[in-house]
């Protein structure tokens, strides 16, 4: 237990400390990792916990993006009030979905899922006077403390952490035992009086909510927005993400996260064909390590 105390006064300092000792290039970098640690674990909700996989799980990321961005570019919203809204409109967003896919398991959700984040994908493509189009939405400002790359790195710092205690919290209720008692066997959970349809549409609600404010994040601060977050290529990296950190852990995406940012920031920088060897690095990750990285040091505690 101490061991473990010291261990997280340790990996506080160096996250309090880290922006000082970088540039601001790493400083984003940082903010990538926060943002996406969140958008991995909302994304774990579903698959870990609830047994659901989302193949069109970008749909939320993209819609809390746009979100923030419309209210400030078309409505004149504040960053602050944008990013606040952003999450319920992908709220709402998540009920919609969610209440045509708690019907359905396996393949045959997460392929309606993915319908959903294409036709969202098509109209934002197309619907280029609000949308932006092809171009996007760029030129959204921040204003105060978060204008500041540091400044934003800790508010996203302060964000993320509070949005992951929450989801903590939930995930060890009694609503997320209920949940991976369904996820477990549906039908047992059924006879013991638990509504699992009523229970894996508010982890979509809830899902979406934190997707959604982690691509408002996302959005503040490459300020703007493209539509190829919302394209069919995107649903791979909360996926991604959460294998590679391990699903069955409540920290493991955000580990996943790091690797995945990390990985892709130093090989972007070193060719052309990144993507190539990004996606040999995940294979032989998910093959040598099945159970993620943090079943690895699961096992090294046994």
């Amino acid at each position: 237990m101490i061991r473990q105390v010291i261990a997280a006064l340790i990996c506080l300092a160096v996250v309090l400390a880290a922006p000082f000792a970088v540039s601001d290039f790493w400083v984003f970098i940082f903010i990538e990792m926060l943002v996406f640690g969140l958008y991995a674990v909302s994304f774990n909700l579903l698959l870990g916990y609830g047994g659901m996989l989302a193949f069109g799980y970008a749909v939320f990321f993209g819609i809390g993006a746009y979100a923030c961005a419309i209210l400030i570019k078309r409505f004149g919203f504040d960053a602050l009030s944008a990013t606040l809204l952003a999450p319920l409109v992908t709220a709402v967003a998540g009920a919609i979905i969610g209440y045509f896919c708690v019907g359905l398991t396996g393949t045959y959700l997460g392929m309606l899922t993915f319908a959903f984040q294409m036709l969202v994908y098509t109209v934002v493509l197309k619907s280029y006077d609000f949308t932006g189009g092809d171009d996007g939405l760029s030129g959204l400002k921040i204003s105060g403390f978060a204008a500041a790359p540091r400044g934003f790195y800790y508010v996203t710092l302060a964000v993320v952490a509070l949005s992951l205690v929450v989801l903590w919290r939930l995930v060890h209720s009694p609503f997320g035992l209920a949940l991976r008692a369904q996820r477990g066997n549906a039908p047992r959970s059924l006879a013991l009086g638990i509504n699992v349809s009523l229970h894996r549409w508010a982890t979509f609600v809830i899902a979406a909510f934190f997707a959604g404010l982690a691509g408002a994040l996302f959005a503040l601060a490459n300020h703007s927005v493209f539509p190829g977050w919302l394209n069919w290529t995107a649903s791979a990296t909360p996926i991604m993400m959460t294998i590679l950190g391990g699903m069955h852990s409540f920290i493991g995406p955000v580990v996943g996260s790091i690797i995945y940012v990390l990985m892709q920031s130093w090989l972007t920088g070193q060719t052309e064909y990144w993507a190539l060897f990004l996606g040999i690095a995940i294979i032989l990750l998910v093959m040598l390590l099945p159970n993620g990285v943090m079943g690895l040091w699961r096992n090294s505690q046994t």
